[in-house]
C-alpha cells in the first residue's frame, strides 16, 4: 500500500509540475474518446430515443394498414381485430396521402384523421403548439423542421388552408421521410411525411382522386411477440400491411452514413492524439532526467520510475477517457433525434444516451492505449538509464546518420541545418509526418464529401432536404474542426520541444556564421520536410477513404486540382506558421546561454 501511495503521490506532482503539457494531453484523449464514444452509442442513442417517444405516447405494437380503400379497407381490417393475442386497438383512422403547399413547396403527404382528445393508444407526443381542431394541423416533428413550417403557418391541402397548431412526435410510424409505407399513396415518390388534421376535416377532403384509406393500431397482450404475430398465417390471410414496432425501432437507427462519418473521424483522431501524445510526453520525459535520477539516488527501482513516470500519464488517461464518453453520450441524442441536422427551434428534452458495457470498456482501452502507447517506451529508458548518466543530466546525442548529413553539406545553409535537425530526431520526423497525413486525408475525405452532387429528397412536384445526409455534413465539419483544432495544438507543442532541443545544435551553427534569419528557416524546414511528403500522400489516401465509404453505384466525384493543391499548401502553410514563433525565439537566445546550457 505504502509504494501505491508514493506512486500516487509522485504522479500527482509530475502533473502538477507539467500543467500545460497535462491539459493539451487531456484535450487530445477526450476528443478522440467522444468521437469515438459517439460512433459507438449512436445507433443504440436512435433505438433509445425511439423507446422514449413510445413509452411517452403509449405507441401500438403492430400498425395496419389495408391495401384497399374505401368501405372495402374497412372490411378488411375487421378480422384483424378478431385475432387472439390482441389485447386493445385504436381506430380504424380515415387516412388521404395529398399533395400540400407550404412556403412555396408542394410536397407529397400522409394526412391521418384524429379526434380532438388524444386517444389512449399513440397520443403523439406535442414539442409545439395544441392538438388538433377544426381547421388546425399538426405536422410530424421531422416534417415540419424539412418544410420550415412552425405553429401559426398556413399549411395548403387539397385547396383549403389549415393553420399549424401543434408540432409533434409520434412511435406509430416512421418519421419524415418514411411516413408513407403502404401502396395507396399513389405518388410518384415514397418519401412522404405526415401530419394529423381532425377526422371530420380530413373527410372533408376525400375525392374520387383523393380517396380515404384506413390505418388501426394494435396492442398485444405480449408486446414482444410482436414479430410473430405479424408473420403468422392468420395475419397473412387477411388482405393488410402489419408494421411491428420492432420495424420501427430498427428504422430509427438507420444512420449508415451518420455512423459511418463519426467512425472514420474518430480513428483519425486517435491517431492523431496518439502521435501528438507521444510527441508531448517524449519532451516531458527528456526534461525529467535528472528527477528520474534523484528517484533512483533515493533507492527507487527501475521499477518504481517507470510506475511513477506511466502513473501520471494512465490516470490523465482514464480521466479524460471518462470525459470524452461523458461527452459522446449527451451528443448521441441529439444526433439520433428524429429530424437529424435540420434547424430547429426546440430541441426534444432527451437525457444523455446510456452506454452499453462494450462501448464503455472500448473508450477505456483507448484512452489507455494513447497514455500507453506514448508513454512506455520513454518511461522504460528513463527507468533503465544509469543514476550517474541521469543526475548529470547531458544532452541527448542524436543518432548518426552519416548519408543524411554527407547529403545535407551540399545545400543551402537553411535547408542544411533543416535536413540534420530531422536527422537528429527521427522519432520525433515520424511523429510530425504521421500528424500531417491524419490531417491532410481527414480534409482530403471532406473535400471529396462536398464534391459530390447536392442530394436532396424527391417528394412529387418539390424537394425537402434528407435529415441524414443533412447530418452527415454536421458530422464531417464538426470532426474537421476538431483534427484541426488538435492538429494547430499538437504542431504548437511539437515545435517549441523542437526549438528547445536544437537550442544548442543551433547555436553552434550560429557561432560558424549562420544568420538569425537562416537558423529559423532551417528549424522550419525540419518540421517541413517530413510532412511534404506526408501532405502528398495523405490527399489521394483521403479521396480513396470518402470513395470506399460512398454508398450506391455513382461514381465518386474528386475534388478539383486546385482544391487539392490549396490544400496541402494551407496545411503546410499554418505548420510553418505555427513553427516560425519558437523557432524565432531560438534564434534569438543568445549564444552564450544556449552553449552553457547542457
Amino acid at each position: 500500500m505504502g509504494r501505491l501511495v508514493l506512486i500516487a503521490r509522485l504522479a500527482l506532482r509530475g502533473l502538477r509540475r507539467h500543467l500545460l503539457p497535462s491539459a493539451i494531453l487531456a484535450l487530445a484523449v477526450t476528443t478522440a474518446c467522444a468521437a469515438l464514444a459517439l460512433g459507438l452509442t449512436l445507433r443504440d442513442a436512435a433505438g433509445q430515443s425511439y423507446v422514449q417517444i413510445r413509452a411517452a405516447t403509449n405507441g401500438p405494437d403492430v400498425i395496419a394498414m389495408p391495401i384497399s380503400i374505401g368501405d372495402t379497407a374497412l372490411d378488411d381490417l375487421d378480422p384483424l381485430f378478431r385475432l387472439p393475442g390482441i389485447a386493445e386497438h385504436s381506430g380504424p383512422y380515415p387516412v388521404v396521402f395529398p399533395m400540400i403547399k407550404a412556403h412555396g413547396l408542394t410536397v407529397q403527404a400522409v394526412a391521418e384523421g384524429r379526434d380532438t382528445t388524444p386517444d389512449a393508444i399513440d397520443h403523439p407526443q406535442l414539442t409545439q403548439g395544441t392538438w388538433v381542431r377544426p381547421g388546425g394541423a399538426v405536422v410530424e416533428r421531422a416534417f415540419a423542421l424539412a418544410l420550415g413550417v412552425r405553429t401559426g403557418d398556413r399549411l395548403t391541402v387539397a385547396g383549403r388552408t389549415f393553420t399549424v397548431t401543434g408540432i409533434a412526435l409520434t412511435a406509430a410510424t416512421g418519421p419524415y421521410p418514411h411516413a408513407q409505407w403502404s401502396p395507396q399513396g399513389g405518388g410518384p415518390s415514397a418519401s412522404a411525411g405526415l401530419f394529423w388534421l381532425t377526422q371530420a376535416d380530413l373527410r372533408g377532403l376525400a375525392t374520387p382522386e383523393l380517396p380515404l384509406s384506413y390505418t388501426a393500431h394494435l396492442k398485444l397482450t405480449d408486446p414482444q411477440d410482436a414479430r410473430a404475430f405479424a408473420a403468422s398465417p392468420a395475419v397473412k390471410a387477411i388482405e393488410v400491411n402489419v408494421r411491428t414496432w420492432q420495424f420501427l425501432t430498427d428504422d430509427a437507427v438507420g444512420l449508415r452514413t451518420v455512423h459511418d462519418a463519426i467512425t472514420v473521424g474518430s480513428w483519425l483522431l486517435v491517431a492523431l492524439a496518439l502521435a501528438g501524445a507521444s510527441s508531448l510526453v517524449a519532451g516531458r520525459m527528456a526534461e525529467q532526467t535528472r528527477r528520474v535520477g534523484l528517484f533512483k539516488a533515493a533507492g527507487a527501482t527501475p521499477g518504481l520510475v517507470a510506475a511513477a513516470l506511466l502513473a501520471e500519464h494512465l490516470a490523465l488517461a482514464l480521466v479524460s477517457g471518462a470525459a470524452g464518453l461523458g461527452l459522446g453520450c449527451l451528443l448521441a441524442p441529439v444526433l439520433s433525434d428524429p429530424g437529424g441536422g435540420l434547424p430547429d427551434t426546440g430541441l426534444l428534452d432527451t437525457g444523455p444516451a446510456t452506454p452499453s458495457a462494450g462501448t464503455v470498456a472500448a473508450v477505456a482501452i483507448t484512452a489507455l492505449a494513447i497514455a500507453a502507447g506514448a508513454a512506455i517506451g520513454p518511461a522504460w529508458r528513463a527507468a533503465h538509464t544509469t543514476t550517474a548518466h541521469a543526475l548529470a543530466d547531458p544532452a541527448r546525442a542524436p543518432r548518426p546518420h552519416s548519408a543524411l548529413t554527407g547529403a545535407a553539406g551540399w545545400l543551402p545553409i537553411p535547408l542544411m541545418l533543416g535536413l540534420r535537425l530531422a536527422a537528429r530526431r527521427p522519432r520525433r520526423a515520424l511523429l510530425t509526418a504521421v500528424s500531417t497525413f491524419t490531417v491532410t486525408t481527414g480534409l482530403s475525405a471532406a473535400l471529396t464529401f462536398h464534391a459530390q452532387p447536392p442530394f436532396r429528397l424527391d417528394l412529387g412536384a418539390s424537394t425537402l432536404p434528407d435529415p441524414p445526409r443533412v447530418l452527415t455534413d454536421h458530422i464531417v465539419q464538426g470532426v474537421i474542426v476538431a483534427l484541426i483544432v488538435l492538429a494547430a495544438v499538437n504542431a504548437a507543442a511539437t515545435a517549441w520541444n523542437a526549438a528547445l532541443d536544437a537550442r544548442r545544435p543551433l547555436a553552434v551553427a550560429r557561432t560558424l556564421g549562420a544568420t538569425p534569419g537562416q537558423v529559423t528557416i532551417g528549424l522550419i524546414a525540419a518540421q517541413l520536410l517530413p510532412a511534404l511528403p506526408a501532405a502528398a500522400l495523405g490527399a489521394p489516401a483521403g479521396m480513396g477513404l470518402c470513395a470506399l465509404l460512398q454508398a450506391g453505384p455513382q461514381a465518386v466525384i474528386l475534388p478539383s486540382s486546385a482544391q487539392t493543391v490549396g490544400m496541402i499548401a494551407a496545411t503546410l502553410l499554418v505548420l510553418a506558421a505555427l513553427t516560425a514563433a519558437p523557432a524565432r525565439l531560438g534564434a534569438r537566445h543568445p549564444v552564450h546561454k544556449a552553449l552553457n546550457s547542457d
